[in-house]
């Protein structure tokens, strides 16, 4: 798992201990945890390489995507386990925020500053890492473009 994403998951974990004392709210926010840690473990999203109407099919057909546990062996056991504890489908039995930061995978996480000092010491301000992925993109647009002209001579 990248240190972003670990980064990320510590920052979620104080949130989490944050959340309001709304059932429904608090469920849906453990839900939504256990839905977006994947996408960020796995760097892209369930289905991403799907047109939008199939994602939105599939999404509403199947059970949802969570962690296997034999294709994605990379991944802590204490991790898979945290994902699939967030998304038990009946609402009433998933665990609340306290509950949940009892588990090994939070209890034995890197503390928010540990993650803050070790991943984001030295990393370029973000306006600036997108500005350079921007020229990089307009880059192989313009050899596309350079390449088309090329044949059309």
């Amino acid at each position: 798992m990248t240190s972003i994403c670990l980064l990320i998951i510590a920052f979620i974990s104080g949130w989490l201990q944050k959340l309001c004392s709304n059932c429904m709210v608090m469920t849906l926010n453990i839900w939504s945890l256990g839905i977006t840690t994947p996408e960020l473990a796995h760097g892209h999203a369930p289905f991403s390489k799907h047109p939008p109407i199939k994602v939105l099919l599939m999404t509403l057909q199947n059970a949802p995507t969570g962690l296997d546990y034999e294709r994605d062996k990379r991944f802590l056991k204490s991790f898979k386990e945290m994902v699939a504890t967030c998304l038990v489908n009946d609402p009433k039995k998933r665990p609340a925020s306290e509950k949940l930061l009892k588990q090994h995978f939070f209890k034995h996480a890197h503390s928010y500053d540990y993650l803050v000092h070790t991943i984001l010491d030295g990393l370029a301000p973000l306006g600036e890492r997108l500005l350079k992925t921007k020229e990089a993109d307009l880059l192989v647009q313009n050899k596309a473009l350079y390449k088309d002209n090329e044949q059309l001579s």
